[in-house]
């Protein structure tokens, strides 16, 4: 019997449900079209009812295509570290027959890479490289739900010749793909140092929550997120922002309502910058902003339409984790042309490129 196409119940339902990509905005709305409110509204508050009342097919259809849409959207982080001014290029620094599966390998792990994925230059510059790779997925217990699925990611290393840094760009779509992208850049920053690129010393730099001040965090997302004015992405508005009191610090008047209240806020709307949260400076010391979603239009040669771009600093949230890194995803891509057939994942590749170099720009104007 395919376990697949059976409902889960007990506590195979409980497993599904506390997978980290099933998130608490798809349980609420399940409770709620039922007529259910909680009192605390988290999701430990939604699991236990779930697992005694069971969930329908169309629910379990639901949650399953939240959870493959989440899972498949790329992520991308930034990291750099700065180089020697040699001669030598990135791609003889990486070794022939460069194993990425001995690397990679882990003890008991539920995935492994596909094929032997290597480095290849971008329009053949040697300073310009990218490897990418496929991982597939997979669950020794036999899980009800569990079944082969693929994902994909990306390591990208751009040497900088002016400022002689190296910037390390990873996409991933699961966690799994985080983890391999991870272990890759930091085998491939271990050769760096092996060739001379790097010193020994050198530590690599992430774009991290703890890296801003309460008030330059603000600047930062802000304009990352709304300085995007060229022909090929323009800002167009900002539908959410996210953000916590802080605190160590005594709230202002006008927000000391959320003393000992509020431990995160959310707000979804239209022009959400123009906010008295964003424009009272005053207050943005007192404000831990760890958010921001926006709307553009994008314009390129064979394709155009509009997208939503999350800026996000998700493990600050989830676990109060102030050395959270920020993740940057496009949450959606409408087309309005589409000479060529680009998809949809390909497009959002294309976008979060778009972002990178701004991105390091701000990153080391704001950053204390």
């Amino acid at each position: 019997m395919n376990k697949k196409y059976l409902l889960p119940f007990g506590d195979s339902l409980r497993e599904f449900l506390n997978d980290s990509g099933v998130v608490k905005s798809d349980l609420r709305g399940l409770i709620r079209r039922r007529g259910i409110f909680v009192s605390v509204e988290e999701k430990s508050s939604y699991i236990p009812i779930l697992v005694r009342t069971g969930i329908t097919p169309s629910e379990l259809i639901e949650l399953n295509e939240n959870l493959k849409v989440r899972e498949a959207n790329p992520k991308r982080q930034t990291q750099s570290i700065k180089c020697e001014a040699v001669d030598v290029n990135l791609i003889d620094a990486i070794p022939l027959g460069y194993n990425v599966n001995q690397i990679t390998k882990k003890e008991f792990a539920n995935y492994k890479v596909l094929g032997n994925p290597s480095f290849k230059t971008i329009d053949n510059d040697p300073n310009n490289i990218e490897l990418d790779f496929s991982v597939e997925r997979y669950d020794y217990t036999q899980s009800w739900n569990k079944n082969t699925t693929q994902f994909s990611g990306k390591v990208k290393l751009k040497k900088d010749g002016d400022a002689l840094d190296i910037n390390i760009s990873l996409s991933h779509t699961s966690d799994e793909t985080k983890e391999v992208a991870n272990k890759i850049a930091s085998d491939v920053i271990g050769l760096l140092k092996k060739s001379g690129h790097v010193k020994s010393e050198e530590k690599v730099k992430k774009i991290r929550f703890s890296d801003f001040t309460n008030e330059k965090r603000i600047k930062f997302l802000q304009e990352l997120s709304q300085k995007q004015i060229n022909n090929e992405l323009y800002f167009k508005d900002t539908k959410d922002i996210g953000f916590s009191p802080d605190t160590s610090l005594e709230l202002p008047e006008e927000i000391s309502w959320m003393q000992e209240k509020v431990s995160n806020l959310e707000i979804q709307g239209k022009e959400l910058h123009s906010t008295f949260f964003i424009k009272n400076r005053r207050l943005h010391k007192n404000i831990q902003m760890h958010r921001i979603e926006a709307s553009y239009t994008f314009d390129f040669i064979n394709y155009s339409g509009t997208c939503v771009i999350s800026f996000e600093f998700p493990e600050f949230v989830a676990k109060q984790d102030k050395s959270a890194e920020l993740i940057i995803r496009v949450n959606s891509v409408r087309f309005k042309e589409n000479k060529i057939g680009i998809s949809q994942s390909k497009m959002k590749e294309v976008l979060l490129s778009q972002l990178e170099s701004s991105k390091l720009a701000l990153y080391k104007k704001h950053s204390e």
